[in-house]
């Protein structure tokens, strides 16, 4: 019996130990699921994902298209049909002749624009080189989310170095005092050493919840951005390269004017302008069009609905020229209109271009100027932390005061700290560049 009751526990147990195991390892999957772990190409990928910007973009493509094709349907042949069928019902007996009780009239009919002296022919064109512009200014935004997304990421990246580079310096502040009192032992510390070390200790403290803050702000900012629920953690992968392609500035302003998509659109929106300008031209001038009609023609006192004895056979063909005359000034309103949209235009693309060219010459000069910097920054992070080694020694032997140390650990703290802000802004303007300079955007032809 004894034998039954310890094996009905160990089962038991054997049991409770199998479901605490399988919650603690849903628990462990849930914990790993809740951290997105992402780097810099993943983020890009999920702003452009969940950008509103480029959905209202998308949309207004999709109207430029609807522009088009409503201008591109005249030229195309206009079909259409009617029935009309009439009852009537009381009229003197005087009009007897004229009229009967029942009457129908159906048929079909089809015009086709003939010829127009380019007026339809440049309206089109002007629509199509609209909608080729639309699609340039999705893509300057696409680069902007991108640009965006890459700032963001660059500045968490930051803010997130500079934490861990104000808490290894408490670190090593902490390690400095535990210096100072095994000199304490030896009898060689005073007590203005023993204070100006607690005071060194104490004011790194805000310094690493300034940091911490800062990078508790910056991942905000980021999961804005990528839209990420507020209870998810993220965490950056990566970190800043130290290495650099050089640029020649003529070849990145060549790929300015050949690439960048902004000034691309703003080359169409002038071909559609001119374009327009040439329609309005033509509109002064006749069109030409080409009719046909085929109708079926009853009337009958006896049927409500006639029958195909009752129906004669009415069809018709011809051509129409229309000419303006005099429309109380619309047509040159409107030409008047179009040219100063054709100025605008220009005039807003070389304002534009000028824009551009200044903002790629100040990023080039930025990004050479902190590619030397940086050079200078890793070399000047490598001898402080030398100097700040030696300087402990130093210190623990007796030849070097409080003061020395602390001096040489601040100093070992900031050269980090220029370290990183040159690499985050080597890769700032390195993303400047990018984003106007990019690669050709090849759009689905109409």
């Amino acid at each position: 019996m004894a034998m039954k009751k310890l094996s009905g526990f160990t089962i038991c147990l054997c049991t409770v130990a199998a479901l605490s195991s399988n919650i603690i390892a849903y628990a462990d999957n849930f914990q790993e699921g809740s951290v997105l772990k992402i780097g810099l190409e993943e983020t890009v990928q999920r702003a452009l994902d969940t950008s509103e910007e480029l959905k209202i973009k998308d949309s207004e493509i999709k109207r430029s298209k609807g522009v088009y094709g409503e201008v591109r349907s005249e030229a195309l042949p206009h079909i259409s049909g009617q029935s009309i069928w009439t009852n009537n019902m009381d009229y003197p007996d005087k009009a007897a002749s004229k009229y009967y009780d029942h009457s129908l009239d159906s048929g079909l009919n089809a015009s086709q624009l003939v010829w127009s002296f380019g007026k339809v022919m440049y309206a089109i064109d002007a629509a199509k080189n609209a909608v080729e512009a639309t699609r340039w200014n999705s893509e300057a935004s696409r680069q902007d989310v991108i640009f965006a997304a890459k700032l963001s990421y660059y500045s968490c990246l930051l803010a997130r170095n500079t934490l861990s580079i104000a808490e290894k310096s408490y670190a090593d502040v902490l390690e400095n005092k535990k210096l100072l009192g095994q000199r304490s032992y030896g009898g060689r510390s005073s007590k203005y050493e023993i204070v100006k070390m607690n005071a060194d200790v104490s004011a790194r403290i805000p310094a690493v919840n300034e940091a911490r803050t800062q990078f508790d702000a910056a991942t905000e900012t980021l999961r804005r951005i990528i839209d990420v629920d507020f209870d998810r953690k993220i965490e950056l992968e990566g970190s800043f390269q130290e290495q650099y392609a050089n640029f020649n500035y003529e070849t990145l302003v060549n790929a300015l004017h050949a690439y960048e998509p902004s000034l691309q659109g703003l080359g169409k929106s002038i071909d559609s302008a001119e374009a327009s300008v040439k329609s309005k031209y033509a509109s002064f001038l006749p069109t030409i069009s080409a009719f046909a009609s085929m109708n079926y023609k009853g009337d009958s006192n006896e049927n409500s609905f006639l029958k195909r004895d009752e129906l004669d056979n009415y069809s018709a063909a011809g051509f129409k020229v229309s000419i303006p005359i005099w429309e109380g000034g619309i047509k040159e309103a409107q030409l008047s209109k179009a040219k100063a949209d054709k100025e605008i235009a220009v005039l807003r693309k070389k304002q534009v271009e000028r824009n551009l060219l200044l903002e790629l010459k100040k990023a080039y000069l930025e990004y050479e100027q902190y590619k030397d910097n940086l050079k200078a920054n890793i070399e000047a992070v490598s001898l402080a932390e030398e100097a700040f080694k030696q300087t402990q020694e130093m210190f623990s032997s007796g030849q070097v005061s409080i003061t020395d140390l602390n001096t040489a650990e601040l100093l070992l703290t900031n050269q980090r700290l220029n370290k990183e802000a040159t690499l985050y802004n080597i890769n700032i303007t390195l993303a400047k560049i990018e984003k106007l300079v990019t690669e050709k955007y090849e759009y689905e032809k109409l």
